[in-house]
């Protein structure tokens, strides 16, 4: 999600399921959905941006009573399930989530959840999408955010470490700069939010390989965005690293590794 939609991954059945399986990444990974240290309460409403699929919201729907209220929003519908496949306290909806949001929706939620916004930031600036979920929070309200390091990366196979190093300087001549990730609990604080609990590390062995089988997807997401645009030496090398990519695709069960490494965030508004 951006200014203007110029989302550079894909939004088709295949990106889709990449999204699920990202989801049930997490889950592993966390062992959980909705964070244990949030208050449950009967009433409580829940806000989901960038919600892609919806699957998050639909899995915590499973688990929370049914008088809670879980509103998803993205930029896009195009992923979402058919409304009559919806829970019934699950709402999907259209919003740009770095602008202000609409009056109605402001202070209205208890915990506001964001996921894997790393490809969705320009220019290392996040003051705009922070700001917009501090505006859709109740004060004491809670932010859980999870988000992808692809800067300090688990990469092992000759192959895949030069694959790292060629892909990034078409991230670089992109504009695209990830470093932002690891200062999202400062950046938090600075607009007036209380950090609770903030976790980076790797994944363990059993999430390894379902990080890289969904990764090297995002890549191939990468690249193919990369080939539309204006810049013709983008274009080029994008082809070029589209070979390289049908390697490593060859090689995913054969000892490669290829993991960003997951960061993850409980907050609450303290103003």
């Amino acid at each position: 999600m951006t200014r203007g939609d110029d989302y550079v991954l894909g939004r088709g059945l295949a990106d889709s399921v990449r999204l699920d399986a990202q989801h049930l990444l997490w889950k592993m990974h966390k062992g959980y959905e909705l964070h244990p240290l949030i208050p449950r309460t009967d009433n409580m409403k829940i806000a989901e941006i960038g919600t892609g699929t919806g699957i998050w919201l639909f899995d915590i729907a499973r688990q929370l009573p049914s008088s809670v209220q879980l509103h998803g929003f993205d930029i896009s519908d195009n992923q979402y399930p058919s409304k009559e496949l919806w829970p019934k306290n699950v709402s999907l909806g259209l919003l740009n989530s770095l602008i202000d949001p609409p009056a109605h929706l402001v202070g209205q939620y208890d915990v506001v959840h964001l996921r894997m916004w790393v490809p969705n930031i320009r220019g290392n600036d996040t003051s705009a999408l922070i700001q917009h979920v501090k505006s859709l929070l109740k004060p004491g309200g809670y932010i859980q955010w999870e988000d992808a390091d692809l800067v300090h990366q688990y990469v092992k196979g000759p192959k895949a470490q030069e694959f790292e190093r060629r892909i990034n300087k078409i991230f670089d001549k992109a504009g695209l700069d990830f470093r932002w990730v690891s200062d999202i609990p400062d950046r938090l604080t600075e607009k007036g939010f209380l950090v609770l609990e903030s976790e980076s590390g790797r994944f363990e062995l059993d999430s390894i390989q379902e990080c890289t089988k969904t990764y090297l997807l995002v890549l191939r997401e990468y690249i193919n965005g990369f080939k539309k645009l204006p810049d013709l030496d983008i274009q080029q090398m994008a082809k070029e690293e589209e070979i390289a990519l049908d390697q490593l695709y060859l090689q995913y069960s054969h000892g490669i590794v290829y993991n960003w490494s997951p960061v993850s965030l409980l907050g609450r508004r303290d103003d």
